[in-house]
């Protein structure tokens, strides 16, 4: 037989140790978390610039687009239902 006072024991350890690993974890994904956020900024600091909207050295034709046609074949549409996903 086990005594009662040695189950009061494990039950108050075991309730102790459920909390300390869910703060361990919390923890654990919280710097994660934080540790992506900087991981993004580090990423968008580094992002080519675009080029200029306008390039005063290349200028088109006055008479450009000669024309503006455009040929669609073998177009094929579906909708997708809201339900079917």
């Amino acid at each position: 037989m086990i005594d009662a006072e040695n189950v009061g024991l494990s039950l108050s350890y075991g309730l102790s140790l459920n909390a300390v690993m869910f703060w361990a974890i919390y923890m654990s994904c919280f710097i994660e978390n934080k540790l992506v956020s900087v991981e993004r900024i580090k990423q968008f600091t580094n992002i080519p610039s675009e080029a200029t909207w306008r390039n005063k050295d290349i200028v088109p034709p006055a008479n450009w687009p000669g024309q503006g046609n455009v040929d669609i074949k073998d177009l094929q549409v579906s909708t997708i239902k809201p339900n079917s996903l």
